[in-house]
């Protein structure tokens, strides 16, 4: 019973995590409105020492590499997902804004320094065979063709993220080698990529800016919709949020139950466990505006 959430805020190399009972189902809205309030919503949860599975929703705030990697049920579907993703691009500048597609095992692995940082594909061997290494993909480039070597004792993929930023195919037998970046480094990678002679290399990166450019082209009836019900959800959030509610409604019934039993000549302890553990907080003034223009601005790029 619950709707259990976690949220593991990194700063100056150390991890702590935070836990909320009730306010899982909601946890977007408080990510929503950018870091400084979502950190002030995670510290203000329970203190925790390990990690809570069979959550429904959880987050990873690294405020040292300012990377913000979440998950949530309520964001399940595609569309409720772009419009939190189209505003979150706004709220938090200069932020990588990650979904987490494996849930608490991707969390997990990025606390753990497993988090691929790219993507590597080899092909024109038996068989083609695909990597997720936690380096940075100008680091792995630059040890030159010897990386191929390197690559080779590798353990293989199991999974691959939802979106990787950055990616390398390689084709030793034919030297040759593509990159891509989302994040405009391209270029230098491109640099680096000159320095393996007698390698020719493509840059993939078109193709991807293509495909975002497709999706992004999409306004139907669903994102609008979905706009909507963020805006609206939003709203609701700061009167009542669903954590507030489900604790005030078990409160209650708890009172109702003690107030049967002392009637009747009995008495109950209550045990106070997590089971009440949720602390809502308050955006400023400032914050609320800011959250609402960014929900507007979003809604409009997609011209809805």
């Amino acid at each position: 019973m619950g709707s259990r959430g976690e949220i593991v805020v990194i700063e100056g190399g150390s991890q702590q995590k935070y836990y909320t009972h009730w306010g899982g189902g909601s946890l977007h809205l408080d990510l929503l409105p950018g870091p400084q309030a979502a950190v002030r919503f995670a510290s203000a949860q329970s203190a925790l020492d390990a990690w809570v599975y069979d959550l429904e929703a959880a987050a990873v705030i690294d405020i040292d590499r300012r990377m913000l990697l979440w998950f949530s049920n309520a964001c399940a579907e595609d569309a409720i997902r772009s419009a939190v993703f189209e505003t979150m691009a706004i709220t938090w500048p200069q932020w990588e804004v990650r979904w987490a597609g494996y849930r608490e095992r991707d969390l997990a692995d990025y606390c753990d320094g497993r988090w691929p940082r790219c993507l590597v594909l080899v092909s024109g061997v038996e068989r083609a065979r695909c990597y997720t290494p936690a380096i940075d993909l100008a680091s792995l480039m630059a040890q030159g063709p010897a990386v191929v070597e390197t690559i080779a004792g590798w353990a293989e993929a199991t999974r691959i993220p939802a979106v990787t930023a950055h990616g390398l195919h390689l084709d030793p037998p034919q030297r040759s080698g593509a990159l891509w970046a989302l994040d405009g480094t391209a270029g230098d990678l491109e640099a680096i990529a000159a320095r393996w002679k007698g390698w020719t290399w493509e840059n993939w990166g078109y193709r991807f800016a293509e495909a975002a450019a497709a999706l992004d082209s999409d306004s139907g009836p669903e994102i609008v919709a979905a706009f909507e019900a963020l805006s609206e959800s939003f709203e609701q959030h700061q009167l009542v949020d669903k954590g507030t509610e489900a604790v005030g409604l078990l409160l209650s019934a708890t009172g109702w139950i003690q107030e049967a039993l002392r009637t009747g000549g009995m008495t109950m302890e209550t045990v106070e466990d997590n089971t009440f553990v949720h602390r809502p907080v308050e955006l400023s003034a400032a914050e609320l505006v800011d959250t609402r223009e960014a929900i507007a601005a979003a809604k409009l790029r997609h011209g809805s």
